[in-house]
């Protein structure tokens, strides 16, 4: 009998390589991995909190998120934007699945995190629709339904709508009242020349001085700023309301950093709203300029559901956000930290497509 041979460890090496590509050549390939989901909370609390989603998603500080696209998603409070559209350059659009829409207070009651999860991983790159169903955020002035009809020719001035402002200056609230009038020779892009009336508050606590009239031109494609205290026109550093095309916008919110506020009135006539009227409205009735997009058309929480606990509760819907670098699912899984800290957001997420 010849003696054993044992291979060398180079003839080990050959023979498998030879095995495996014998075994691959007949094979199919390789289904893809599911994608990895993950969370991140951001800190919502003071001013907002800007994510770059990625398969590992990065928070960035964004000076001006109108005209950076170093940003896809922003969260402050219960607020989210999307950098597209109105809101930024960054072309991220959203949609909505909504499974949870129709969830009774009962179920909602009884969502949790872990046992939303399987909504979240349900969904495939075989949900995405078709791109024409995704929208853009959309600017949603505080000043709205000033006018009736379509931006126009034939638009209207709605007759009897009042705002009250409301300004934080030093550390007091300013409190005035603005209507628009009329308008004159207004076109698609812009209302003309806009008239309107208002007065305001000389101090804190003090009765509104007198009622002022102003006609302001708007032009396409520029921006009227406008002073009340100074009864003039302001600059991008000095204004309160400012008129860019149809929309009339306050320095607040999403618009600018001077805390101006809005709430409309259309039951008390102009002339009969004075400061003491004014100042009952809650300061939680006023609210500055936001984007309204998938967010704002479908909520991702639900307030105060027993009628007496104030809190947010998720519904755990499933958000799509389309960004250049593909589609990813978005679901919002709670707006409180560990330790009870209310605007912390925690942010589920996974690419699916693209």
């Amino acid at each position: 009998m010849l003696p054993t041979r044992f291979p060398r460890p180079a003839e080990f090496a050959v023979a498998s390589a030879v095995l495996l590509l014998a075994a691959c050549s007949g094979d199919t390939a390789l289904a893809p991995s599911a994608p990895v989901t993950r969370t991140i909370t951001v800190d919502a609390s003071a001013a907002y909190a800007y994510l770059k989603l990625d398969t590992i998603a990065q928070p960035v500080s964004v000076a001006s998120p109108t005209t950076s696209s170093a940003w896809d998603i922003g969260f402050f409070a219960t607020g989210v934007t999307l950098n597209g559209g109105a809101a930024g350059p960054g072309g991220v659009t959203g949609y909505c699945l909504c499974r949870n829409e129709a969830a009774t207070t009962a179920q909602v009651q009884a969502f949790t995190a872990m046992n939303q999860l399987p909504v979240s991983d349900s969904v495939t790159a075989a949900a995405v629709p078709p791109a024409s169903a995704f929208q853009a955020d959309l600017l949603d002035p505080a000043i709205n339904g000033w006018y009736s009809g379509t931006a126009g020719a034939g638009a209207t001035v709605t007759a009897g709508r009042t705002f009250i402002l409301r300004k934080s200056v030093g550390g007091a609230t300013i409190l005035a009242k603005f209507q628009v009038t009329g308008v004159t020779a207004p076109t698609a892009a812009t209302p003309g020349q806009v008239s309107f009336q208002f007065a305001i508050q000389p101090s804190a606590g003090a009765a509104f001085g007198a009622t002022l009239a102003q006609t302001v031109t708007v032009a396409a494609g520029t921006v009227a700023y406008f002073d009340l205290a100074a009864n003039a026109l302001g600059t991008v550093a000095s204004w309160d309301i400012a008129f860019d095309g149809w929309a009339i916008r306050t320095n607040g919110g999403v618009s600018g950093s001077g805390g101006v506020k809005a709430v409309p009135d259309a039951v008390t006539a102009f002339a009969s709203i004075d400061a003491t009227y004014a100042a009952s409205a809650p300061a939680v009735a006023y609210r500055g300029d936001t984007f309204s997009g998938v967010f704002a058309a479908h909520p991702w929480y639900r307030y105060n559901i027993t009628g007496s606990d104030n809190q947010i509760w998720p519904m755990f819907n499933v958000y799509l956000v389309k960004t250049p670098a593909g589609v990813f699912k978005i679901q919002l899984t709670s707006y409180y930290s560990a330790a009870g800290a209310p605007r912390n957001i925690t942010v589920r997420y996974a690419k699916i497509a693209g």
